[in-house]
């Protein structure tokens, strides 16, 4: 009996649970594009008087390690260990608020961050409300703003306070490209397009576009999410987006995987993706500061 309340602690305060996302069909399960390694309920305790909670964005270096983003503007460093293709364990080792160059805490408004990536020793972090991308050091102080078309930095341009800078990446040839949630109101409302400062890219829209990722090859690999009401129930792509192949406006695109709750996946609120090594990424899902959604890890590899 002893056992087996000590097994139910340290399972109720383990950082990462199991979890079987998979369908029971295994032909619906089965993805042309990706294969799935591992996923984990991640149950992370918080720090400093920083929850872990409503993650939008990962990160991760080889030599700085894996970083997360909330969108109440927290950001967390993390030891994660991954062997045989699973994830080990998932450790918190720091949390900050993110400050202004002053090293004051954003004012609300001022702190909806939602996508991140590294360059040069630094994160990128893209913010919605106000939309901008600045530069932070590791520990979350402001360093710069970065310079971005103009047409994203006027709020009026989205469809709302909610869809602006969603996503961004560090391209190794275009530099920083951003993304809004959805298309800006005065574009073709059928497909996404992603920004450099001077230059842009198309392609065919599903559904609200919430992370981007480079692939060894130059493309991207994008995350898109729906989210349906009445079934409460989640579809996600993750979509090839060739933007070195782009033809009557239009990249070249391959959907590598389409998951859908009412095929009996265990999805939720995917918004982060970060790639870890040449063909190995991680997807994460944002749970809303909720107890009906949870935050799930996954480790999947692009065949």
């Amino acid at each position: 009996m002893l056992r087996i309340l000590l097994f139910l602690s340290i399972s109720l305060y383990a950082d990462i649970e199991s979890i079987n996302i998979f369908p029971k069909d295994t032909k619906v399960a089965s993805q042309k594009g990706i294969r799935i390694l591992d996923a984990k309920v991640v149950n992370i305790e918080g720090m400093h008087g920083i929850s872990f909670m409503e993650i939008s964005d990962l990160a991760y270096d080889t030599s700085k390690g894996l970083f997360a983003l909330s969108n109440k503007g927290d950001l967390f460093s993390l030891e994660l260990k991954i062997e045989d293709n699973k994830i080990h364990s998932l450790k918190l080792e720091n949390a900050w608020h993110l400050k202004n160059k002053k090293g004051k805490q954003f004012s609300k408004k001022k702190r909806d961050a939602e996508g991140m990536d590294f360059h040069k020793g630094k994160l990128l972090i893209s913010f919605e409300r106000k939309p901008k991308v600045s530069s932070f050091t590791l520990q979350g102080r402001k360093v710069e703003n970065l310079n971005i078309s103009p047409v994203l930095r006027d709020i009026n341009n989205y469809q709302g306070k909610n869809s602006a800078l969603e996503a961004l990446v560090q391209h190794q040839r275009f530099g920083l490209i951003t993304a809004p949630q959805k298309p800006l109101k005065h574009m073709n409302q059928e497909v996404h397009t992603l920004f450099s400062k001077d230059k842009r890219w198309s392609f065919h829209a599903d559904a609200s576009l919430t992370a981007m990722e480079n692939m060894s090859d130059g493309s991207l690999l994008v995350l898109e999410r729906e989210f349906h009401p009445l079934s409460l129930g989640h579809t996600i792509w993750l979509k090839k987006v060739d933007i070195m192949d782009c033809r009557k406006g239009l990249c070249k695109t391959e959907v590598l995987a389409k998951l859908e709750s009412s095929d009996g996946w265990k999805l939720d609120n995917f918004e982060g993706l970060t790639r870890i090594d040449e063909k190995r990424y991680l997807m994460i899902s944002d749970d809303n500061d909720s107890f009906l959604q949870k935050c799930i890890l996954v480790l999947f590899e692009v065949k």
